[in-house]
Protein backbone atom coordinates (compact mmCIF):
# COMPACT_ATOMS: atom_id res chain seq x y z
CA UNK A 1 0.00 0.00 0.00
CA UNK A 2 0.69 3.46 -0.32
CA UNK A 3 2.89 5.03 2.51
CA UNK A 4 1.55 8.22 2.38
CA UNK A 5 4.61 9.43 4.04
CA UNK A 6 5.91 12.45 1.60
CA UNK A 7 3.42 13.24 -1.51
CA UNK A 8 4.94 15.59 -4.97
CA UNK A 9 2.34 18.14 -6.38
CA UNK A 10 2.54 21.39 -8.32
CA UNK A 11 1.15 24.61 -8.24
CA UNK A 12 -1.04 25.64 -11.14
CA UNK A 13 0.29 28.83 -12.19
CA UNK A 14 -2.60 29.96 -14.35
CA UNK A 15 -5.83 29.41 -11.80
CA UNK A 16 -6.25 30.32 -8.56
CA UNK A 17 -8.43 26.79 -7.94
CA UNK A 18 -5.33 25.05 -6.70
CA UNK A 19 -7.02 21.52 -7.41
CA UNK A 20 -3.85 19.16 -7.03
CA UNK A 21 -2.39 21.37 -4.40
CA UNK A 22 -5.79 21.14 -2.34
CA UNK A 23 -6.50 17.70 -2.16
CA UNK A 24 -2.81 17.10 -1.53
CA UNK A 25 -3.17 18.91 1.48
CA UNK A 26 -6.44 17.36 2.47
CA UNK A 27 -4.43 14.04 2.42
CA UNK A 28 -1.31 15.23 4.04
CA UNK A 29 -3.57 16.19 6.75
CA UNK A 30 -5.11 12.81 7.15
CA UNK A 31 -2.08 10.49 6.85
CA UNK A 32 0.21 13.35 8.86
CA UNK A 33 2.69 13.30 5.62
CA UNK A 34 4.59 15.94 4.05
CA UNK A 35 3.75 17.88 0.71
CA UNK A 36 6.21 19.94 -1.47
CA UNK A 37 4.66 21.19 -4.23
CA UNK A 38 6.36 22.56 -7.18
CA UNK A 39 6.39 25.97 -8.63
CA UNK A 40 7.18 25.64 -11.72
CA UNK A 41 7.71 28.50 -15.02
CA UNK A 42 6.63 27.04 -18.10
CA UNK A 43 8.55 27.81 -21.07
CA UNK A 44 5.99 30.11 -22.93
CA UNK A 45 4.65 31.71 -20.29
CA UNK A 46 6.51 35.45 -20.33
CA UNK A 47 5.33 34.81 -24.06
CA UNK A 48 2.47 34.54 -23.81
CA UNK A 49 1.69 37.44 -21.66
CA UNK A 50 3.12 39.30 -24.23
CA UNK A 51 1.03 38.05 -26.85
CA UNK A 52 -1.76 39.08 -24.39
CA UNK A 53 -2.81 35.56 -23.72
CA UNK A 54 -2.22 35.80 -20.14
CA UNK A 55 -3.48 39.26 -19.08
CA UNK A 56 -0.90 41.91 -17.05
CA UNK A 57 -3.39 42.33 -14.73
CA UNK A 58 -4.88 38.76 -13.92
CA UNK A 59 -4.73 37.99 -10.28
CA UNK A 60 -1.45 35.99 -9.01
CA UNK A 61 -2.32 32.65 -8.05
CA UNK A 62 0.20 32.59 -5.13
CA UNK A 63 -1.91 35.04 -3.29
CA UNK A 64 -4.32 31.80 -2.71
CA UNK A 65 -1.51 30.03 -2.78
CA UNK A 66 0.03 31.41 0.29
CA UNK A 67 -3.56 31.55 2.08
CA UNK A 68 -3.94 28.01 1.14
CA UNK A 69 -0.96 26.55 2.48
CA UNK A 70 -1.20 28.96 5.62
CA UNK A 71 -4.60 27.22 6.64
CA UNK A 72 -3.10 23.84 6.49
CA UNK A 73 0.12 24.91 8.00
CA UNK A 74 -2.20 26.32 10.93
CA UNK A 75 -2.74 22.60 11.40
CA UNK A 76 0.28 21.17 11.29
CA UNK A 77 1.26 20.08 7.83
CA UNK A 78 4.55 20.38 6.81
CA UNK A 79 4.76 22.19 3.34
CA UNK A 80 8.29 22.97 1.18
CA UNK A 81 7.97 25.01 -1.92
CA UNK A 82 10.22 24.07 -4.82
CA UNK A 83 11.09 26.66 -7.57
CA UNK A 84 11.97 25.28 -11.03
CA UNK A 85 13.17 26.75 -13.82
CA UNK A 86 11.79 26.96 -17.09
CA UNK A 87 10.77 23.39 -18.16
CA UNK A 88 8.10 21.08 -19.07
CA UNK A 89 5.96 19.54 -15.96
CA UNK A 90 6.07 15.87 -16.25
CA UNK A 91 10.46 16.74 -16.80
CA UNK A 92 10.48 18.43 -13.58
CA UNK A 93 8.10 15.52 -11.88
CA UNK A 94 10.22 13.27 -12.99
CA UNK A 95 13.59 14.96 -11.78
CA UNK A 96 12.11 15.51 -8.35
CA UNK A 97 10.64 11.73 -8.04
CA UNK A 98 14.31 10.88 -8.87
CA UNK A 99 16.00 13.22 -6.48
CA UNK A 100 13.74 13.00 -3.36
CA UNK A 101 11.95 10.11 -1.20
CA UNK A 102 8.50 10.19 -2.60
CA UNK A 103 5.12 8.07 -1.97
CA UNK A 104 2.34 9.95 -4.31
CA UNK A 105 2.52 12.56 -6.70
CA UNK A 106 -0.52 14.72 -7.53
CA UNK A 107 -1.80 16.50 -10.58
CA UNK A 108 -4.30 18.57 -12.30
CA UNK A 109 -6.50 17.23 -14.91
CA UNK A 110 -6.10 18.74 -17.94
CA UNK A 111 -8.53 17.29 -19.78
CA UNK A 112 -7.10 18.14 -23.10
CA UNK A 113 -8.74 17.59 -26.23
CA UNK A 114 -8.61 14.21 -27.79
CA UNK A 115 -6.50 15.00 -30.79
CA UNK A 116 -4.41 17.06 -29.62
CA UNK A 117 -2.79 14.32 -27.07
CA UNK A 118 -2.44 12.59 -30.50
CA UNK A 119 0.03 14.69 -31.56
CA UNK A 120 1.05 16.46 -27.93
CA UNK A 121 0.87 14.62 -25.14
CA UNK A 122 -0.33 15.84 -22.02
CA UNK A 123 1.59 15.61 -18.33
CA UNK A 124 -0.59 12.97 -17.36
CA UNK A 125 0.03 10.88 -20.43
CA UNK A 126 3.60 11.14 -19.66
CA UNK A 127 4.06 10.19 -16.42
CA UNK A 128 1.09 7.32 -16.97
CA UNK A 129 4.13 5.57 -19.49
CA UNK A 130 7.18 7.06 -17.78
CA UNK A 131 7.17 7.13 -14.01
CA UNK A 132 7.04 4.41 -11.61
CA UNK A 133 5.12 6.06 -8.53
CA UNK A 134 1.59 6.00 -8.11
CA UNK A 135 0.04 9.07 -9.48
CA UNK A 136 -3.27 10.83 -8.54
CA UNK A 137 -4.84 12.70 -11.32
CA UNK A 138 -7.99 15.32 -9.87
CA UNK A 139 -9.94 17.43 -10.91
CA UNK A 140 -12.23 19.95 -9.35
CA UNK A 141 -14.89 17.59 -7.91
CA UNK A 142 -14.53 17.70 -4.31
CA UNK A 143 -14.62 14.37 -2.08
CA UNK A 144 -17.81 13.71 -0.64
CA UNK A 145 -18.56 12.48 3.06
CA UNK A 146 -20.05 8.66 2.62
CA UNK A 147 -19.65 8.67 -0.79
CA UNK A 148 -17.45 5.88 -3.47
CA UNK A 149 -14.64 4.69 -4.12
CA UNK A 150 -14.46 2.48 -7.48
CA UNK A 151 -11.78 0.08 -7.99
CA UNK A 152 -11.34 -1.28 -11.69
CA UNK A 153 -9.67 -4.99 -11.51
CA UNK A 154 -9.07 -7.61 -14.67
CA UNK A 155 -10.15 -10.57 -14.01
CA UNK A 156 -9.63 -12.64 -17.12
CA UNK A 157 -5.99 -13.30 -16.65
CA UNK A 158 -4.73 -15.67 -13.89
CA UNK A 159 -1.52 -15.06 -13.88
CA UNK A 160 0.02 -14.55 -10.27
CA UNK A 161 1.56 -11.38 -10.88
CA UNK A 162 -1.64 -9.80 -11.96
CA UNK A 163 -4.09 -11.27 -9.34
CA UNK A 164 -1.19 -9.80 -6.78
CA UNK A 165 -1.77 -6.37 -8.32
CA UNK A 166 -5.70 -6.78 -7.90
CA UNK A 167 -4.80 -7.54 -4.72
CA UNK A 168 -2.93 -4.12 -4.05
CA UNK A 169 -5.58 -2.26 -5.66
CA UNK A 170 -7.63 -3.34 -3.74
CA UNK A 171 -5.53 -2.63 -0.56
CA UNK A 172 -4.92 0.72 -1.87
CA UNK A 173 -8.73 1.47 -2.26
CA UNK A 174 -9.41 -0.16 1.34
CA UNK A 175 -6.74 2.64 2.72
CA UNK A 176 -8.49 5.46 0.44
CA UNK A 177 -12.03 4.52 1.29
CA UNK A 178 -11.24 4.75 5.44
CA UNK A 179 -9.17 7.95 4.93
CA UNK A 180 -12.32 9.84 2.82
CA UNK A 181 -14.80 8.08 5.13
CA UNK A 182 -16.06 6.52 1.68
CA UNK A 183 -16.90 2.86 0.48
CA UNK A 184 -15.79 0.87 -2.14
CA UNK A 185 -17.23 -0.50 -5.53
CA UNK A 186 -15.84 -2.61 -7.68
CA UNK A 187 -15.84 -2.93 -12.00
CA UNK A 188 -14.98 -5.19 -14.24
CA UNK A 189 -15.23 -5.11 -17.77
CA UNK A 190 -14.87 -7.59 -20.47
CA UNK A 191 -14.90 -8.60 -24.51
CA UNK A 192 -17.19 -12.23 -25.20
CA UNK A 193 -15.12 -14.05 -27.55
CA UNK A 194 -15.60 -13.52 -31.12
CA UNK A 195 -16.48 -16.72 -33.16
CA UNK A 196 -19.05 -14.76 -35.47
CA UNK A 197 -16.39 -14.60 -38.33
CA UNK A 198 -15.84 -18.29 -38.26
CA UNK A 199 -17.52 -20.71 -40.37
CA UNK A 200 -18.59 -22.73 -37.13
CA UNK A 201 -18.55 -22.49 -33.62
CA UNK A 202 -15.70 -24.37 -31.41
CA UNK A 203 -17.07 -27.23 -29.59
CA UNK A 204 -15.74 -26.04 -26.40
CA UNK A 205 -16.79 -22.18 -26.89
CA UNK A 206 -18.84 -20.97 -24.31
CA UNK A 207 -22.19 -18.91 -24.47
CA UNK A 208 -22.14 -15.42 -23.68
CA UNK A 209 -24.10 -16.53 -20.67
CA UNK A 210 -21.68 -18.74 -19.71
CA UNK A 211 -18.73 -16.05 -20.08
CA UNK A 212 -20.39 -13.45 -18.34
CA UNK A 213 -20.92 -15.95 -15.45
CA UNK A 214 -17.63 -17.11 -15.60
CA UNK A 215 -16.43 -13.45 -15.23
CA UNK A 216 -19.06 -12.73 -12.36
CA UNK A 217 -17.87 -16.21 -10.37
CA UNK A 218 -14.19 -14.23 -10.56
CA UNK A 219 -15.37 -10.70 -9.59
CA UNK A 220 -17.24 -12.05 -6.61
CA UNK A 221 -13.80 -14.42 -5.44
CA UNK A 222 -11.62 -10.79 -5.72
CA UNK A 223 -14.38 -8.81 -3.46
CA UNK A 224 -14.80 -11.70 -0.93
CA UNK A 225 -12.13 -10.26 1.89
CA UNK A 226 -13.44 -7.12 1.55
CA UNK A 227 -17.35 -8.15 2.66
CA UNK A 228 -19.00 -5.89 -0.14
CA UNK A 229 -22.70 -6.69 -1.45
CA UNK A 230 -23.49 -7.63 -5.12
CA UNK A 231 -24.95 -3.86 -5.09
CA UNK A 232 -21.04 -2.60 -4.87
CA UNK A 233 -19.89 -4.95 -7.77
CA UNK A 234 -20.67 -4.11 -11.62
CA UNK A 235 -19.68 -6.54 -14.41
CA UNK A 236 -20.16 -5.10 -17.77
CA UNK A 237 -19.38 -6.16 -21.38
CA UNK A 238 -17.56 -3.84 -23.35
CA UNK A 239 -14.35 -1.68 -23.42
CA UNK A 240 -12.69 -0.17 -20.01
CA UNK A 241 -12.78 3.24 -21.73
CA UNK A 242 -16.20 2.93 -22.59
CA UNK A 243 -17.43 1.20 -19.86
CA UNK A 244 -15.27 2.88 -17.00
CA UNK A 245 -16.58 6.34 -17.30
CA UNK A 246 -20.37 5.28 -17.38
CA UNK A 247 -19.54 2.94 -14.10
CA UNK A 248 -18.23 5.88 -12.38
CA UNK A 249 -20.78 8.39 -13.29
CA UNK A 250 -23.05 5.42 -12.32
CA UNK A 251 -21.44 5.82 -8.89
CA UNK A 252 -21.06 9.14 -8.62
CA UNK A 253 -17.22 8.22 -7.81
CA UNK A 254 -15.31 10.27 -5.51
CA UNK A 255 -12.02 8.83 -6.98
CA UNK A 256 -11.30 5.58 -9.78
CA UNK A 257 -8.45 3.46 -8.51
CA UNK A 258 -6.81 1.58 -11.57
CA UNK A 259 -3.60 -0.23 -12.44
CA UNK A 260 -1.69 1.16 -15.01
CA UNK A 261 1.44 0.47 -17.31
CA UNK A 262 0.41 -3.48 -17.64
CA UNK A 263 1.19 -5.56 -20.40
CA UNK A 264 -1.43 -7.46 -20.98
CA UNK A 265 -5.22 -7.67 -20.13
CA UNK A 266 -7.79 -4.38 -19.30
CA UNK A 267 -4.87 -2.05 -18.69
CA UNK A 268 -3.47 -2.89 -22.03
CA UNK A 269 -5.88 -1.11 -23.27
CA UNK A 270 -5.24 2.28 -21.21
CA UNK A 271 -2.11 3.10 -22.76
CA UNK A 272 -1.48 5.81 -25.38
CA UNK A 273 -4.92 6.87 -27.14
CA UNK A 274 -7.33 4.90 -24.91
CA UNK A 275 -5.89 5.86 -21.11
CA UNK A 276 -5.80 9.73 -22.16
CA UNK A 277 -9.38 9.18 -23.25
CA UNK A 278 -10.31 8.25 -19.85
CA UNK A 279 -8.76 10.81 -18.22
CA UNK A 280 -10.24 13.33 -20.43
CA UNK A 281 -14.00 11.40 -20.08
CA UNK A 282 -13.78 10.88 -16.24
CA UNK A 283 -16.04 13.52 -14.04
CA UNK A 284 -13.95 11.68 -10.84
CA UNK A 285 -10.23 11.88 -9.92
CA UNK A 286 -7.99 8.82 -10.58
CA UNK A 287 -5.60 7.05 -8.65
CA UNK A 288 -3.14 4.88 -11.18
CA UNK A 289 -0.57 2.61 -9.30
CA UNK A 290 1.65 0.79 -11.41
CA UNK A 291 2.47 -3.16 -10.73
CA UNK A 292 6.11 -2.73 -9.93
CA UNK A 293 5.88 -0.89 -6.59
CA UNK A 294 4.38 -4.19 -5.66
Amino acid sequence: MISYHHTLTVIDNDSPAQFALHKALQLAKKTKSKVTALKIEHPYGSLLTRLGLIPNNALDPMLFVKKLLAKYQRQGVEVEIKNIDKTKEHIALIKETKAGDYDLIVINNQHRNAIMNEFIPSCEAHLLRECAHPIMIVGNKRWQKNGHILTALETSDSHIEHSKLNQCLLDDSQQLASLLDNDIHLVNCYQNENWSMSVEKKKDSLTDEEQKQQHWARLLNSAKDYHLTDAHLHLEQGLPDHVIPSIAQLCDANLLVIGAGEHQGLISDLKGHTSSAIVDELKCDILAIKPQLH
